[in-house]
Order: structure tokens, then C-alpha cells, then sequence
């Protein structure tokens, strides 16, 4: 969906992407554009969103690819975190920390922010008695970070049962897992990763210098250029080939006509 100034600017950072995540340029270039597109970001914040995948998957138990998989499950939900893409990617990668990766940690999270935008029934009357609300007083969207630390002091002494029993009614029973993730890795865990994501300029073409020097880089390399070599042989033989080809066309047209007359 981009224009070919705007596709020349941004393959650069895609050709980095799909270097370091160790997958083709054509899966980079959709996982991009899609997420791109799902979470309406400018070139700008799309160069970051590539560099932020790459440090998530160096500082958590994820990869590029399996980021970039949970992104496009979680899509346009997650457009409006008032983190931007540092905070789905930081949030993405403590799922994963606990073992909730690709589409599924997307999925959780998808369905966990569903869960604290429109809180119905039980879910919305449990919310308000505890205090805990995905907005502030102005309607602006809170941090994930602040939202699951209110909701971890609200629990707080609660028994095991009683935890549970809230965390099911709020987020709903298979997205406990996640909300249990979340509620553990809020805090420092949070704070750190967001940190790194500060920090992720450049991230991604720093680990597709790392990959190339390993030794999978190096064949994927001499590999490229066996191949250009192939091509630039190709394209200087043609000609001759077309060459003889027509003259071997020529003559066995010569030698039909002149069988014909005999």
C-alpha cells in the first residue's frame, strides 16, 4: 500500500527487520504494512515500531517474528495505548516471558484491553468498587502499567479463591493466564522494558549486523552474491545465446526451404 518514494525510505528498515528476524523480505514487508495500517502509525512511528520489535525480542523470551505476529492478532485494539508501540511492545513481551507468544499473546490482549474498555454486568460493578478504570478523570487512557498495578493493590490480601474468582469476572476465564502475567510483571519488570524501548533506536540494524557475522550469515551471504554472480553471467551471455538461437532458427529454415524445392 505504499507508494514507491515512501516503499525506497522505509525498505531500509525492512531489509533490517527481516535480517535480523531471520525470515524473507516479502513476510517483513507484510508484517510492516499491516501493522502499520492496523495501528495507523506515520513513517516515523513505524521506523520505531521495527526498532522497538527487535530490542522486545533481545530483552524478552520472544522473536521478531513472533512479535510481529501478536501485533497483527491484537491490530487496531491496541491503537489507542498511551504507550503508542513501546508500550504493546513492552506488554507483548512479558506475555511471552510467560509463555504467550505469536497469535496468542496477541489474542490475550486483545481480549484483556476489550475487557477494561467496556466493562458489562458483574465485570463493571467489581471495577468500580475497587477503583480501578482504564481512563482518568479526563478520558484519557491510562498505561497498562498503572491500570494492572491499581488492580494487584485492590487484591491485595485477598485469598486465592477470591483472586481468582475476580480476575475470571473482570478479564473472563481463559485470559486469566494473561491477566496473571500481567499482574506479575507490571512494575519493574514494566518499567525496564520500557526503558529498553527508549533506548531501541537503531536496534534492529545492530542485531542484523550481529546475524550476519554468525556463520548462517555469512553462507546466506556468499549464497547472495553466488547468485548475483549467476545473474550478471546470465545477462552477459544472452545476447550471444539470442544470437545463436536466431541463427540456428535461420539455418534450419534455410534447410526446410531447400528440401521443399527438391
Amino acid at each position: 500500500g505504499y507508494d514507491a518514494a515512501k516503499s525506497m525510505r522505509v525498505l531500509p528498515n525492512v531489509l533490517n527487520l527481516a535480517a535480523a528476524g531471520g525470515f524473507d523480505l516479502a513476510r517483513a514487508s507484510d508484517m510492516v504494512t499491516d501493522a502499520s495500517s492496523a495501528l495507523q502509525l506515520t513513517e516515523e512511528e513505524t521506523t520505531a515500531m521495527i526498532d522497538q520489535m527487535a530490542a522486545a525480542a533481545s530483552k524478552s523470551n520472544t522473536s521478531i517474528e513472533q512479535l510481529g505476529d501478536a501485533m497483527l492478532t491484537v491490530g487496531g485494539t491496541a491503537r489507542n495505548l498511551k504507550g503508542g508501540t513501546a508500550e504493546l511492545s513492552t506488554v507483548l513481551g512479558i506475555l511471552a516471558d510467560n509463555g504467550m507468544k505469536g497469535s496468542e499473546g496477541g489474542t490475550h490482549l486483545r481480549n484483556m484491553i476489550n475487557s477494561l474498555t467496556k466493562p458489562t454486568g458483574d465485570a463493571k460493578e467489581m471495577l468500580d468498587e475497587m477503583g480501578v478504570s482504564l481512563y482518568d478523570d479526563t478520558g484519557a487512557i491510562r498505561s497498562l502499567n498503572d491500570v494492572f498495578l491499581d488492580l494487584k493493590k485492590s487484591m491485595a490480601g485477598m485469598s486465592d479463591q477470591a483472586r481468582g474468582e475476580t480476575i475470571a469476572t473482570i478479564f473472563n476465564a481463559r485470559d486469566m493466564k494473561a491477566a496473571e502475567a500481567l499482574l506479575g510483571g507490571v512494575g519493574d519488570r514494566f518499567n525496564s522494558l520500557m526503558q529498553s524501548m527508549a533506548e531501541s533506536a537503531g536496534s534492529a540494524e545492530e542485531m542484523r549486523k550481529k546475524q550476519e557475522n554468525t556463520l548462517k550469515g555469512q553462507v546466506t551471504i556468499m549464497n547472495s552474491a553466488i547468485e548475483g554472480l549467476k545473474i550478471n553471467i546470465g545477462r552477459g551471455i544472452t545476447p550471444t545465446l539470442k544470437e545463436m538461437a536466431e541463427f540456428g532458427a535461420d539455418a534450419f529454415l534455410f534447410r526446410s526451404i531447400v528440401s521443399s524445392a527438391r
